[in-house]
């Protein structure tokens, strides 16, 4: 027998469209304004039917769009590679082995995530202008990779702490070495922790602004620094740049998100088993 929709499922379905929809609202008035027109966009009252045009983003490719976007991939992906496998070994040693005040180590190492980012890019610019890195990947990547750490260490090592170590044990009477023990025995069963991880930091880099802006020179452009190009102009805020352009910006997020759907239920909450 069916069962019958009560009242207050239906109360709180119809809630929680309208609470997606508020929260939904800005990003969608973003895309529909990419595909305005000017005049559209400016209309009193607000227009929500109109006729969609891509001039906007002829306009993009007039201003030379493609540059920006490739600087954010060529930062955002290597940094969260590294720090993904740099994090998975030191997560496997934390976990496995005893390693004396690996409590205050762990707790420092969060504690880099919150330390404000405006207090370290200053002594960052120095260092990096005495060795040359400022403006440059390597630099960048470096950075990036350095602030992605700490969430993928805590991340990896909470998974790893509840695969049974009875896999290690058996890794070792094969004689397999703790590196293959890791890639071959380990690594398999962390699709939900890496999901998380390679996701959450890539939004962080993907939108990361103050470390690009003061280390990032003239010449390494990232997407985000191309919107902000777009709010200071001399008409003001180029709206159709800046809609377009955003409309651009948040579909990588969107499609690795989508890509990595099926993992990231468990990943997002840390492991925690229901």
């Amino acid at each position: 027998m069916a069962r019958r929709t009560s009242l207050k499922d239906i109360i709180m379905n119809v809630l929680a469209v309208i609470v997606t929809l508020i929260f939904l609202f800005p990003i969608i008035w973003m895309v529909m304004c990419s595909f305005k027109s000017r005049m559209d966009i400016f209309a009193i009252p607000p227009k929500f039917i109109f006729t969609p045009t891509l001039a906007n983003y002829h306009y993009l490719i007039e201003r030379g769009f493609v540059k920006p976007l490739t600087n954010s991939l060529l930062l955002s992906v290597p940094s969260v590679l590294l720090a993904t496998i740099i994090c998975l070994f030191a997560a496997y040693s934390f976990s496995r082995f005893r390693i004396p005040g690996s409590n205050t180590i762990m707790f420092f190492v969060l504690s880099l995530r919150m330390f404000p980012p405006v207090a370290a890019v200053i002594p960052l610019f120095i260092l990096y202008r005495l060795w040359g890195l400022v403006g440059t990947y390597p630099g960048m990547i470096m950075t990036y990779t350095m602030f992605s750490m700490p969430l993928a260490l805590w991340l990896l090592k909470g998974f790893i702490d509840e695969i049974p170590k009875s896999i290690d044990d058996a890794a070792k009477a094969d004689g397999l070495s703790v590196t293959s023990t890791v890639i071959k025995m380990i690594l398999p069963q962390l699709g939900s922790a890496l999901a998380a991880t390679i996701l959450l930091n890539l939004i962080f880099i993907w939108n990361e602004f103050l470390f690009i802006y003061i280390l990032g020179g003239k010449e390494l452009v990232t997407m985000p620094i191309a919107i902000y190009a777009g709010i200071y102009t001399e008409k003001g805020v180029d709206w159709e740049y800046v809609s377009s352009l955003s409309t651009i910006h948040i579909l990588p997020i969107i499609i690795a998100a989508f890509v990595l759907q099926k993992y990231l239920i468990r990943g997002l909450t840390f492991g925690i088993r229901r």
